[in-house]
This record gives structure tokens, sequence and C-alpha cells, in this order.
């Protein structure tokens, strides 16, 4: 049987991270680019300030990476909520009239221990740059900007339609909301431009 520790792992570690990067490879065309900037402007800082500055390079991409699954899993939990909230009552207001940043509820995602914990670090490290560095950091700055504003959109829509397969099983009469599915994810194409 699959362990806690295995499925938490999966739901907030290195992997999650890979598939996201993959999954935005793929549909995003602009994406590429901004993640070799990153992964470029990573291996710069390493060169130049090594392992001995605390916090280090490598605690940087241990920071990214722990607020975007932070980002995820909170909004992943969002989309399934958001869904449940539906089936419950179906005339309550619909979460796609509002703006992402409502119904994403980014400012209390902003103050989970693991993102602010990891911001902590980002700043710290930031504060300790060159000019010449702080230059170079930009392209870090851009990919975590890239990744906050794509994520959690991604992870509540995807936790939206986990619902839907997970609610049959588990709810009695739970049946999906088919019209608020297509209407989710043609909302999800605009935007996008998928």
């Amino acid at each position: 049987m699959v362990t806690m520790q295995y499925f938490l792992e999966s739901l907030t570690g290195k992997p999650l991270i890979q598939s996201l990067e993959n999954y935005l490879e793929e549909k995003f065309e602009s994406f590429p680019a901004v993640h070799n900037s990153y992964i470029t402007a990573i291996a710069q800082l390493r060169r130049e300030l090594g392992t001995s500055m605390s916090p280090s390079v490598d605690d940087v991409v241990a920071a990214v990476d722990r607020q975007t699954t932070s980002n995820l899993l909170f909004s992943g939990a969002l989309g399934i909520k958001a869904n449940l909230d539906n089936f419950i009552n179906p005339l309550a207001r619909n979460f796609l009239d509002v703006d992402f940043g409502i119904y994403l509820r980014e400012e209390t995602a902003h103050r989970l221990p693991e993102y602010t914990h990891a911001q902590s670090v980002l700043d710290q490290f930031y504060t300790s740059l060159s000019t010449d560095q702080k230059a170079l950091y930009e392209d870090v700055a851009a990919y975590t900007c890239y990744l906050e504003t794509i994520a959690p959109k991604l992870a509540h829509y995807y936790g939206y339609l986990l619902g839907n397969e997970l609610f049959p099983h588990i709810i009695p009469g739970y049946h999906m909301d088919m019209p608020l599915t297509v209407h989710y994810r043609m909302m999800l194409d605009r935007w996008f431009c998928l």
C-alpha cells in the first residue's frame, strides 16, 4: 500500500515540479525561454557564489519549488472544494464569475507556512546579492512569476476535474455538472490561448 510519506511527496515534491515543467513546456510556447533563462541564471549564480553562502543557490531552487508546490496543493484543494460546493448548492454564485485572485484566494495562499518560509529564503538571498547578481536574479524572478501566474489556475482546474472523478465514489447522488465543467475548460482555453 502507498505510504503517507509517498503520497505527500507526490503532492509536494520534486516530481510534481518536473511534471508541471513538462506540461508547461508542451502547452505554453513562451515557457521554454523563461525556463531556460532560469536554469542559466541559477547556473551562473552557482558559479559566482559557490555553496558557502547562506542561503545558497540550492536553497533558492528549493524555495522556488516549495512555493510552487504550496500554491499547487492549495489551489488544487480549492478546486476540489469548488466542485463540492457547486454540487451542494448549485444556485450559489458561480466561482467562474469572479476574478482568479478571488477564487484562488491568493492572499491566503501567500500566508501559508511553506510559502512564507520560502519567501523569506528568497528575500534573504536577494538582499545579499551585488547589483550585477540582482540583474541576473531577474530571470529567477521571471520564472517564479510565470509559475505564480499559471500553476494555481491549472491546479484549481485539475482539482475541480478530480472532484468529478472522485465524488461519485464517496458522495451519494453526486453527479458532474457538465455545463460548468465545459465552461471552465473553455474559459481556461481562452485565458491561456490554448
